[in-house]
């Protein structure tokens, strides 16, 4: 690992960068791009949508199932798009030295652990806290998830929740905002905030913040882990997708709440 006066390495960074990488004022915004993208790319579908007779705009709250999660689809390849093109610039980095290589045996026994550690660390962490709290509060997609009720409509579900959404949220959240923090900071630090993050965007109440956001924060950093251990972003989707799998598993087959 390179690490002289062209290359700066942060405390306990499982990389070097380049002097230029992760420029601050790119970065921050490059991260307002990214939630622009969001945003426009899914008032760009619903108005698509209402042109073809799709959906209702004068009742956006009562928008079906199928085309909520049409939508999630379409801002999710809108945002993974986006981030292909900006994360390699703002890094100085290929993509393949950002963790795109085909995982090892050693990725994959490490994303496996990954995903007993992120389960148990969410699901216990979130029983304690409504055992305390005594709520019990349901997170938007699982929300969504039991709105469906047709096979075909819960394939797209399962497709969507357990590979689009690590393929996407990984990229994100490892790839983009862990890596661009541990240019500056420790793994340890870079790991907690991008944890918290993680954690915060899954929340749409405040109540959820207490509830979901601290055990999905916990489940962030054990994601964190994974990438700092595997440098490998296709183990990070694989801990991911099946943390996922078992949720929706639980709830379609177990019923579980």
């Amino acid at each position: 690992m390179r690490n002289n006066s062209t290359w700066a390495l942060s405390a306990l960074s499982p990389i070097s960068w380049p002097p230029n990488a992760w420029n601050v004022p790119l970065t921050l915004l490059a991260i307002v791009g990214a939630v622009a993208v969001l945003y426009i790319s899914l008032i760009g579908y619903l108005l698509s949508a209402a042109i073809f007779g799709a959906i209702d705009l004068k009742h956006a709250t009562q928008i079906s199932a199928d085309q909520q999660l049409i939508a999630q689809c379409f801002v999710y390849a809108a945002l993974g798009l986006y981030l292909l093109f900006v994360v390699p610039a703002l890094a100085k980095k290929p993509l393949r030295e950002l963790g795109f290589q085909a995982p090892g045996r050693r990725d994959i026994a490490i994303a496996l652990a990954g995903t007993i550690a992120m389960t148990l660390a969410v699901d216990l962490s979130g029983s304690a806290i409504a055992a305390l709290s005594h709520r019990h509060d349901t997170e938007t997609a699982v929300a969504l998830m039991q709105q469906m009720k047709t096979p075909l409509e819960r394939y797209a579900f399962f497709a969507t929740a357990c590979i689009l959404a690590p393929l996407i949220e990984e990229l994100a959240f490892r790839v983009f905002l862990f890596n661009a923090l541990t240019r500056y900071v420790s793994v340890i630090a870079a790991t907690i905030v991008s944890g918290i993050l993680f954690g915060l965007v899954h929340s749409t109440s405040i109540p959820q913040l207490l509830t979901l956001s601290i055990p999905l924060a916990l489940g962030g950093m054990v994601l964190a882990f994974v990438y700092t251990a595997t440098r490998c972003y296709w183990a990070n989707v694989i801990t991911h997708g099946l943390f996922n799998t078992v949720s929706v598993v639980a709830l379609f087959v177990f019923h579980a709440k």
